[in-house]
C-alpha cells in the first residue's frame, strides 16, 4: 500500500509539473473545429504557436510559425511540432499552401499598424479554413490594464501582459480587418465568431494564482477543475473572441455555436 501511494504521489507530481493549462484553454475551442486528417505534416499551419502549440494537443504534425522557439520547452514536451522561424506579417509559404491555418493569442502581440497585414497573410496561405482567436474588446483591455498594474506592484509583471497593454487589445477595428481579409481571400467564404473564456472565471483564477503559485504541488488539484469549467461553452462576456472562416464547411467539423455567422458575397 505504501509503495502504491508513493507511486500515485510521484505520478501526480509529474502531472502537476507538466501542466499547460493556459495553453490548453486557448486551443480548446480549436480542436473540435478541425477534422483529423491523415498523413501530410504540412496540412495545418499554427501561426504564433510558441514552443507548445496546436501540434502538442492534436498529437499530429503541424507546421508551426513563430519568431522564436524555446529548445528547453520543446524538449520538455513531446510534440510533433514542425517549427519554422517566421513573422506573421510575412509568412514564407505560397498561396493556399495549407488546408487550415490557426492562430491563437498572436495579434495582440503585434502593433496595430501591422495587424491588417498579419490577418491577410493568415487567409492568404489557407486553402479551406482559418481559425483566429485573440483577446477582444474594452472589458478585456480593462482587465489587462488592471492586472498589469497589480503585477507590477508585486514585481511579477509578465512580458506578454506588457505587450498586450502596449499594443492595445484588438477591438472593432480588428473585427473589420478580419471580415475584409476573409472577403478578399474568397467572396463565398463563411465567417463566424464566438466568445471564449469568461472574464469572471479569468479574474478568479488570476487572483488565486497569488495564493497558489505555479510551483505549488496544489496547483493542479485546484486549477485543473477551474480551467475545465471555464473552458466550457460560449461566453457573452468573454476575454477572447474566435473567428472561424470556412471556404468548404464539409472539411471542418462544427464547433461551438457562433454568436454571428455571415456569408461574404
Amino acid at each position: 500500500m505504501r509503495a502504491h501511494l508513493k507511486s500515485l504521489l510521484s505520478g501526480y507530481v509529474e502531472w502537476n509539473r507538466r501542466l499547460t493549462l493556459d495553453t490548453w484553454l486557448r486551443y480548446r475551442p480549436v480542436l473540435p473545429l478541425i477534422r483529423k486528417s491523415k498523413g501530410d505534416s504540412g496540412l495545418l499551419l499554427d501561426v504564433g504557436s510558441g514552443s507548445v502549440g496546436l501540434a502538442f494537443f492534436l498529437q499530429r504534425p503541424v507546421v508551426s510559425a513563430d519568431v522564436a522557439f524555446s529548445s528547453s520547452d520543446m524538449g520538455r514536451f513531446s510534440s510533433p511540432i514542425r517549427p519554422v522561424r517566421a513573422s506573421a506579417t510575412q509568412l514564407p509559404f505560397r498561396d493556399g499552401a495549407f488546408r487550415g491555418v490557426v492562430s491563437v493569442d498572436m495579434l495582440e502581440h503585434i502593433p496595430k499598424q501591422l495587424r491588417a497585414q498579419a490577418i491577410q497573410e493568415l487567409f492568404r496561405v489557407s486553402k479551406d479554413f482559418v481559425v483566429i482567436g485573440f483577446p477582444y474588446g474594452d472589458r478585456s483591455a480593462a482587465f489587462d490594464r488592471r492586472a498589469l498594474e497589480e503585477e507590477k506592484r508585486r514585481g511579477v509583471a509578465p512580458v506578454w501582459r506588457e505587450e498586450h497593454v502596449r499594443n492595445g487589445t484588438p477591438g472593432s477595428e480588428t473585427h473589420e480587418l478580419v471580415l475584409e481579409a476573409a472577403q478578399r481571400s474568397s467572396p463565398s467564404r463563411s465567417i463566424g465568431w464566438f466568445g471564449q473564456e469568461g472574464l469572471f472565471g479569468l479574474r478568479l483564477r488570476w487572483k488565486l494564482q497569488f495564493l497558489v503559485g505555479r510551483e505549488s504541488r496544489l496547483y493542479g488539484l485546484i486549477f485543473a477543475p477551474l480551467y475545465a469549467i471555464h473552458a466550457r461553452g460560449v461566453r457573452r462576456r468573454a476575454y477572447r473572441r474566435f473567428y472561424v472562416g470556412r471556404a468548404n464547411p464539409n472539411l471542418v467539423d462544427e464547433g461551438p455555436p457562433k454568436q454571428t455567422t455571415t456569408m461574404l458575397r
